[in-house]
């Protein structure tokens, strides 16, 4: 019976490359995003590299929405890995004129991840899978103009670390993982070298990798830099 990933985020960047790099290894993808002509291509190039999938579209920042993705994909026989990739983005100086916009975040990068974990913990239980989840270097610092992003990041992090003491005598596996520049078209690559930036497949190995590893240990946590500045 062939393993099985939710992926989400999985339209672009990190999300589908992971997709591409587990179906290499024959998993049976569940690709999650909002763009269902782009998770259409990401299933062509999963199907292309050996694996097989299905796509769903969902709103992370609508519980609903979250909980029927969740429902999705425990209807299928195992689920053996939950790659978290799908995240927003907020930027701004701490302002009254920002609350709905801090709000938003609040529900698609902190609610979304606590209650799709939940939603889909027991099925990861059962096949003592794992969860990975796409963070980054703003869960340990503080960045001008990113209060609430850095607020976040801390907490998710936070709640990962936690999880994987309340889950590793069931044998599930909780991975934080931490990149630099990626070379996504979602990186704003002014005044940056593209062609060094961490690369799609260098993500995708390290994540493969952290799932993959025999069930006797666990990657906690991961931190991908650029070996040389992408900076111009």
């Amino acid at each position: 019976m062939r393993k099985t990933a939710l992926v989400t985020g999985a339209s672009s960047g990190i999300g589908r490359g992971t997709s591409i790099r587990l179906a290499a290894e024959g998993w049976h993808i569940l690709a999650h995003g909002r763009n269902e002509g782009a998770l259409k291509e990401t299933l062509r190039l999963v199907e292309e590299a050996g694996g097989s999938g299905d796509s769903f579209s969902a709103e992370m920042g609508n519980m609903e929405d979250v909980a029927a993705l969740a429902n999705w994909a425990t209807s299928y026989d195992r689920l053996d890995a939950l790659v978290h990739c799908a995240a927003k983005f907020t930027y701004g100086t701490v302002s009254t004129e920002r609350f709905d916009d801090w709000d938003r975040s609040i529900d698609q990068v902190l609610r979304a991840t606590m209650r799709l974990t939940a939603h889909v913990l027991p099925a990861i239980e059962k096949s003592q899978g794992a969860y990975v989840y796409i963070c980054g270097p703003t869960s340990w610092l503080g960045w001008k103009n990113h209060a609430v992003h850095c607020a976040l990041r801390h907490a998710q992090a936070g709640f990962a670390k936690a999880l994987f003491e309340d889950v590793r005598e069931q044998g599930v596996r909780v991975t934080l993982v931490h990149p630099g520049f990626v070379n996504t078209p979602s990186v704003n690559d002014s005044k940056k070298d593209r062609s060094l930036m961490i690369q799609l497949s260098d993500i995708s190995e390290m994540i493969a990798t952290a799932i993959s590893l025999p069930n006797t240990t666990c990657v906690t946590e991961l931190t991908l830099r650029p070996q040389r500045s992408p900076y111009l």
